[in-house]
Protein backbone atom coordinates (compact mmCIF):
# COMPACT_ATOMS: atom_id res chain seq x y z
CA UNK A 1 0.00 0.00 0.00
CA UNK A 2 1.35 3.42 -0.90
CA UNK A 3 1.48 6.42 1.41
CA UNK A 4 -1.37 8.26 -0.29
CA UNK A 5 -3.74 5.30 0.08
CA UNK A 6 -2.66 4.68 3.67
CA UNK A 7 -3.24 8.33 4.61
CA UNK A 8 -6.84 8.13 3.38
CA UNK A 9 -7.66 5.31 5.81
CA UNK A 10 -9.36 5.93 9.14
CA UNK A 11 -7.24 5.66 12.25
CA UNK A 12 -9.02 2.38 13.09
CA UNK A 13 -8.20 0.92 9.67
CA UNK A 14 -4.55 1.98 10.04
CA UNK A 15 -4.43 0.39 13.49
CA UNK A 16 -5.92 -2.84 12.13
CA UNK A 17 -3.28 -3.00 9.39
CA UNK A 18 -0.50 -2.56 11.96
CA UNK A 19 -1.99 -5.23 14.22
CA UNK A 20 -2.26 -7.61 11.29
CA UNK A 21 1.11 -7.08 9.60
CA UNK A 22 3.16 -4.46 11.40
CA UNK A 23 6.44 -5.24 13.11
CA UNK A 24 7.30 -3.12 16.15
CA UNK A 25 10.79 -1.62 15.86
CA UNK A 26 11.37 1.05 18.51
CA UNK A 27 9.95 3.81 20.71
CA UNK A 28 10.98 7.42 21.26
CA UNK A 29 9.72 10.43 23.17
CA UNK A 30 8.93 13.66 21.33
CA UNK A 31 7.64 16.59 23.35
CA UNK A 32 4.35 15.43 24.89
CA UNK A 33 4.13 12.18 22.90
CA UNK A 34 5.39 8.64 23.00
CA UNK A 35 5.98 7.58 19.39
CA UNK A 36 6.22 3.93 18.31
CA UNK A 37 7.91 2.97 15.05
CA UNK A 38 6.66 0.01 13.01
CA UNK A 39 7.68 -1.65 9.77
CA UNK A 40 4.65 -2.31 7.57
CA UNK A 41 5.61 -4.11 4.36
CA UNK A 42 8.89 -2.21 4.07
CA UNK A 43 7.47 1.20 5.03
CA UNK A 44 8.01 3.01 8.31
CA UNK A 45 4.86 3.93 10.26
CA UNK A 46 4.73 6.02 13.43
CA UNK A 47 2.01 5.67 16.05
CA UNK A 48 1.62 8.77 18.23
CA UNK A 49 0.27 8.58 21.79
CA UNK A 50 -0.02 11.64 24.03
CA UNK A 51 1.80 10.90 27.30
CA UNK A 52 -0.68 10.25 30.10
CA UNK A 53 -3.56 9.29 27.81
CA UNK A 54 -4.49 5.78 26.77
CA UNK A 55 -5.35 6.27 23.10
CA UNK A 56 -3.68 6.68 19.73
CA UNK A 57 -3.72 10.30 18.63
CA UNK A 58 -2.58 9.63 15.07
CA UNK A 59 -0.76 7.19 12.79
CA UNK A 60 1.41 8.29 9.89
CA UNK A 61 4.01 7.24 7.33
CA UNK A 62 7.51 8.55 7.87
CA UNK A 63 10.39 8.48 5.43
CA UNK A 64 12.43 11.27 7.00
CA UNK A 65 15.95 9.94 7.70
CA UNK A 66 16.43 12.27 10.69
CA UNK A 67 13.23 10.94 12.24
CA UNK A 68 14.26 7.32 11.67
CA UNK A 69 17.74 8.03 13.05
CA UNK A 70 16.24 9.54 16.21
CA UNK A 71 15.19 6.02 17.24
CA UNK A 72 18.75 4.71 17.08
CA UNK A 73 19.87 6.40 20.30
CA UNK A 74 17.39 4.20 22.20
CA UNK A 75 18.73 0.93 20.78
CA UNK A 76 21.45 -0.93 22.67
CA UNK A 77 22.36 -4.06 20.69
CA UNK A 78 24.54 -5.53 23.44
CA UNK A 79 21.79 -5.13 26.04
CA UNK A 80 19.08 -6.39 23.68
CA UNK A 81 21.12 -9.49 22.82
CA UNK A 82 22.39 -10.00 26.41
CA UNK A 83 26.03 -9.76 25.30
Amino acid sequence: MDQKTFNKLSINAKRALLLEGGIFLATRQYRSHTVHLYDLNGSYIEVWNRIGYDFIEWIEFTNNKDTINSYLKNINIEEDLNI
